[in-house]
């Protein structure tokens, strides 16, 4: 679910032309998107099985930058009810989902930044709650002195189930 969400901010995130004016100024935009959408391909966390996900949710994508400029600025935020069904168990798991990112990038440095949360549960023919709960921080960070290569970069993933 996580990359189901990050594609979708990734999508949300694609270069828009400039606002008519000088560079004096910057500009803002501001993309909202509401639904629901099922995804292929994804994987289960805690069993690895492939997984087809359905979200319904919100998503609010926030971008500033100076028109013939080196600067912009970026946000995102996703959140919703992901559900999905898993194939060894016949189990039907749901419950919340939140994604945020962010760029900043100038002529000096640039940095990316990813948090993914999830709290899903799914309840069996004997009355036992299964739980899968995950949280994942990612950054990267670049500078003028080596844009090709980061000096920090880190994805920590950690999934519990039960």
């Amino acid at each position: 679910m996580i990359a189901v969400c990050s594609a979708l901010a990734a999508a949300q995130m694609a270069p828009a032309g400039a606002a008519a004016g000088g560079t004096g100024h910057t500009v803002t935009m501001t993309q909202t998107q509401h639904g629901t959408w099922t995804e292929t391909g994804d994987q289960d966390f805690c069993t690895g099985e492939l997984i087809s996900p359905t979200i319904t949710g919100n998503s609010v994508m926030h971008v500033t930058y100076f028109p013939g400029g080196d600067e912009a600025w970026g946000t995102f935020t996703t959140e919703g009810r992901g559900s999905f069904v898993q194939p060894s168990t016949g189990l039907l798991f749901s419950g919340r989902v939140t994604v945020w990112g962010n760029f900043n990038v100038n002529n000096k440095n640039s940095n990316n930044t990813f948090t993914a949360t999830f709290t899903l549960s799914a309840v069996d023919s004997s009355g036992v709650t299964h739980l899968e709960v995950g949280h994942e921080v990612a950054h990267v960070a670049f500078n003028a002195a080596n844009p090709g290569a980061p000096v920090v970069s880190f994805d920590k993933m950690s999934v519990t189930c039960s």
